[in-house]
């Protein structure tokens, strides 16, 4: 996982671009406290705003993975007939129009390098097909997780979905639409879960989800929101779920999967 800016990528930006020591300061001010990400193409517009006394500001960047993405200072909309007005190519426009041409080049490195990197981190976190964490991901939460529910009494819940049937469906309509259910599953999971929440795809057509700050309860609720979810596309996706809430069942993250996957094997009436 892409944790800092080293120095290869650091050396590259310097090279590419002359920084004034206002953009070096700030970019090793946020590689001290964290990573370079969205955050930091915030910071550097509102820095840039502030010392060129500018109503507004956007950076327009592009990436293979999405194309154009446009960054305006405040955090605020681009509307379309802005965006319009702007284009495709990447590039800073301040209004007004007084920011030196070699000082907007070196920010619209820097961000375009801190979302890079932010692109990095998620993709090395997340499963490609569905958007949902992945399995490394998901390990790394669930020990966090059980880690705070023992020291501190916080709750959770785990619960692991197995979709029904997905081997049939996959040979009756091949790969192709099977990807395209596990998409529509991972959708609606994204749309299902709370701030704080985290799900994830475990391999196949298995899914896992910890709910933060919840007794059990709050699991009906969850899977009641994914069911609405699934209900609203055309295919239908069935699923099972086996459930364990910690402190309640146990605070340990190797015996939470146990007995969640044991319920879950009972639900579909299979010895596990």
């Amino acid at each position: 996982m892409v944790n800092s800016l080293d120095s290869d990528q650091l050396d590259h930006v310097l090279n590419e671009s002359s920084y004034e020591p206002w953009l070096f300061q700030t970019m090793i001010v946020e590689l001290a406290e964290g990573e370079l990400g969205i955050g930091f193409i915030y910071s550097l517009l509102d820095q840039l705003a502030n010392r060129h006394g500018l109503r507004d500001v956007v950076v327009v960047l592009s990436h293979e993975s999405f194309g154009t993405q446009s960054f305006r200072l405040g955090g605020r909309a681009v509307p379309a007939a802005m965006a319009a007005r702007l284009g495709d190519s990447a590039g800073v426009h301040c209004e007004p129009d007084v920011v030196p041409a070699y000082e907007a080049d070196a920010v619209r490195t820097a961000c375009q390098l801190a979302l890079s990197l932010h692109l990095a981190r998620f993709s090395a976190g997340h499963d490609p097909l569905t958007n949902v964490a992945n399995r490394r991901n998901f390990d790394s939460a669930l020990q966090v997780a059980a880690a705070r529910s023992a020291r501190y009494g916080w709750s959770f819940t785990l619960l692991l979905l197995d979709l029904n049937d997905f081997k049939s469906v996959n040979d009756r309509g091949g790969h192709a639409f099977g990807d395209y259910l596990l998409r529509q599953f991972g959708f609606a999971l994204r749309r299902s879960v709370r701030n704080g929440d985290t799900a994830a795809r475990l391999g196949g057509d298995e899914f896992a989800v910890i709910l933060s700050n919840a007794e059990g309860v709050e699991a009906a609720g969850f899977v009641e929101r994914l069911r609405l979810q699934l209900k609203s596309t055309d295919d239908l996706v069935e699923f099972t779920v086996g459930v364990a809430s910690s402190p309640r069942d146990s605070s340990d993250p190797a015996e939470l999967y146990r007995i969640a996957d044991a319920r879950l094997y009972e639900k579909k009436g299979i010895r596990h």
